[in-house]
């Protein structure tokens, strides 16, 4: 076997492969007797139909497998002989096997730029510095009685009102017919949430305790339920209950309810603004690392693999269609292109790819590699937050392949952690516009 490289880009090669003629006719010879004992051929016994019968009825697709099985036994050692690794599936342009032949195929494919990165290490960089008000730590605590808020009925007999929470059966009717599996019974709607049906919650508006209404709504064609998309359904309502929220009180008292480390709304008021600041310190941090990348990124310019571009904003299109399909729309129902939206996130995507390759070029240099040890500690820390048990994440991860996913994930953190040590780092009560803008 010889191959020859041809560089067509920074990124993009193209590599000729040539197979000796005796392993094509090797194969061949090979190929055509293991198919004579499989396969019955009219007047002959097993395994002894001869070679041109064979060529003349079943030819061209040995031919087409052993060209296939050439290109596919070749290709991994190809890769390990010029030492490129492809991004992304290489396109292969072939010509047709002919015994006593050498047979030709090339392969075109996409790989990570090389490019030199002059400086990394000891980057000027701004920190914001910590300061958590008392006004922080109020409205902290705010979010934490709503949490803690119980729902009661209201007294007075008014109408549901935006905000309320209502308790409703309801049924859905379209053609004078019940549409299966959209009903509901001591249903409860958040009004003006739009967590439910938008239009549904705003035409319950005013109604009252024991009220029933009708309420027609025209669903676009496109909507996300398949059962109301393109048409006009009536919802038949009734009005179970309203009830809106019940403050507790802060006090001493609220906060030994949450739990045997609190003996007073003092001491609450300690944990809300240690648990602030340490949010506080990792968004910080997370910034001062991406002002510290973005930095270091444009201080070199390379081409970027189109491979790697797309499948970037792939994943974006996909995030973003989850999101819209959780309110029940599409692309188009929410007035997105969804070529427009490839183009607008072009620039985040190639951004990002960057930052990427950057990081892994650093990496290498470096020496930085995720050990055992890395993994361990990342589970655990993994564990703290959620509160599940390392052993079993690592076993999740493990089970749906997303351990090459989260061992990325810890590199790209101990590549910044390396790069943030080694910066110049200037505390600041206000990043500057100039810092902003590297």
């Amino acid at each position: 076997m010889e191959t020859s490289i041809e560089e067509i880009s920074q990124v993009k090669r193209r590599i000729s492969v040539e197979i000796e003629a005796e392993e094509v006719t090797k194969k061949l010879d090979q190929a055509y007797k293991e198919f004579s004992k499989r396969v019955k051929v009219k007047g002959f016994r097993p395994g002894k139909a001869p070679r041109k019968v064979l060529e003349q009825y079943y030819g061209k697709q040995i031919v087409n497998d052993v060209k296939s099985d050439i290109i596919k036994e070749s290709f991994s050692k190809v890769i390990e002989e010029t030492k490129l690794f492809p991004l992304g599936s290489p396109s292969i342009e072939d010509e047709t096997i002919r015994p006593g032949e050498n047979f030709k195929y090339t392969i075109v494919m996409e790989v990570r730029p090389d490019f030199e990165l002059k400086k990394y290490m000891g980057i000027s960089v701004e920190k914001k510095m910590l300061n958590i008000s008392e006004d922080d730590v109020d409205k902290r605590l705010e979010e934490i009685k709503e949490a803690h808020a119980k729902l009661i009925s209201i007294d007075e007999h008014r109408g549901v009102k935006e905000g309320d929470y209502v308790i409703i059966d309801y049924d859905c009717v379209w053609k004078d017919s019940p549409l299966k599996g959209i009903n509901g019974k001591d249903f409860m709607i958040h009004v003006g949430s739009k967590n439910f049906y938008p239009d549904l919650e705003s035409g319950i508006v005013g109604l009252k305790k024991d009220e029933r209404k009708d309420l027609t709504i025209d669903f676009d064609e496109d909507f996300g339920d398949k059962r109301l998309a393109g048409k006009g359904v009536t919802f038949r309502i009734h009005v179970q209950d309203i009830k809106k929220k019940d403050l507790p009180e802060l006090n001493d008292d609220f906060a030994r309810n949450l739990g045997s480390d609190f003996k007073s709304l003092t001491d609450l008021r300690k944990r809300v603004k240690e648990d602030i600041t340490l949010q506080e310190e990792g968004k910080v941090d997370r910034e001062l690392k991406s002002r510290l990348l973005k930095k270091i990124v444009a201080t070199v310019d390379f081409e970027l693999p189109q491979v790697m571009v797309e499948n970037e904003i792939e994943r974006s299109i996909a995030t973003i269609k989850q999101n819209l399909l959780r309110t029940g729309k599409k692309f188009e129902s929410a007035g997105i292109s969804e070529e427009k939206m490839r183009q607008d996130l072009r620039r985040a995507a190639e951004e990002n790819v960057k930052e990427k390759l950057v990081l892994g070029k650093i990496a290498d240099i470096e020496d930085i590699r995720v050990e055992d040890s890395d993994i361990k500690d990342g589970f655990r820390e993994l564990a703290t937050q959620t509160g599940n048990d390392p052993a079993m994440l690592q076993q999740y991860y493990e089970k749906n392949n997303l351990m090459d996913s989260f061992g990325n994930q810890l590199l790209v953190e101990k590549v910044l952690n390396h790069l943030a040590q080694g910066a110049k780092i200037s505390e600041v009560q206000q990043i500057s516009e100039n810092s902003q803008k590297d």
